[in-house]
């Protein structure tokens, strides 16, 4: 079998969405289209997607409407979620390398997504990002998140992939918590700006929608969005652009 293909969302500001981009590419991939896979969590400060699946366990039981949707969905699905590893971004590495070398043939990731957070500067996180295979950068028209993504992406591009110490084939930024389901005016203008410095955007934006909240807290018959044990509601993917957002995604990164 191939080795798997790795993948990080990364980058070094906080509330840009890299751990919800992370989890909602995984969960449709895992879940709606059945790529095996494995998440190595590897921001040691919060180790955010391990927060969200400690509050799927909760809320899955106590919410009626979902603890019937999760039973209804694994009756059918006949698998476990995907496993979400947590370490360090020093170790990231060698934890998913003896994860794939001892996981039985029918569970064998086709695909690893890291989630990676920290400064460009940190050793451990750039021999980490060089490993990648695939590097996405999480970007919002906040200048502040604006400008960190674009320095981060240009950072990894110029010190890295134009020199040649670095396994990435690809980087791309990932517009994110956009007003409309198309790019915006200033979204048009910086992807001509980033251009000129050898940067590009994915096609497709994630749109910005309350949507993103539906994680189980609410009573009655609502469904979860970001999960990491259940696939997105599909009455809550309608309007977000999360399925052309995977599918530009899968199409790159060839699984």
């Amino acid at each position: 079998m191939e080795s798997p293909t790795y993948v990080a969302f990364a980058t070094q500001k906080g509330g840009v969405g890299k751990s919800t981009l992370t989890t909602l590419v995984a969960s449709y991939l895992y879940y709606a289209e059945g790529v095996e896979l494995v998440a190595v969590d590897c921001d040691s400060s919060q180790h955010s997607m391990n927060v969200y699946r400690d509050h799927d366990l909760v809320v899955t039981k106590e919410n009626p409407y979902l603890k019937r949707a999760l039973h209804r969905f694994y009756l059918g699905f006949d698998k476990k979620p995907y496993e979400i590893i947590l370490t360090s971004p020093k170790d990231a590495l060698d934890v998913a390398d003896n994860y794939v070398d001892n996981a039985p043939e029918e569970k064998k990731p086709s695909v690893v997504f890291f989630d990676i957070t920290g400064t460009i500067n940190d050793p451990d996180i750039v021999d980490l990002i060089s490993n990648m295979d695939y590097l996405f950068v999480p970007i919002t028209t906040e200048t502040g998140e604006m400008a960190s993504s674009i320095s981060f992406a240009s950072a990894v591009v110029n010190n890295m992939m134009t020199v040649g110490t670095t396994k990435i084939k690809e980087l791309k930024l990932v517009w994110n918590k956009i007003n409309s389901r198309e790019k915006t005016r200033l979204c048009d203008v910086m992807d001509n700006y980033m251009q000129k410095h050898g940067l590009s955007s994915l096609d497709t934006v994630l749109v910005k929608s309350n949507k993103f909240e539906k994680d189980g807290r609410e009573t009655g018959n609502t469904g979860m969005f970001r999960s990491t044990m259940l696939p997105p509601d599909r009455r809550l993917i309608r309007g977000t652009n999360l399925e052309g957002l995977v599918s530009e995604i899968r199409e790159i990164i060839k699984v």
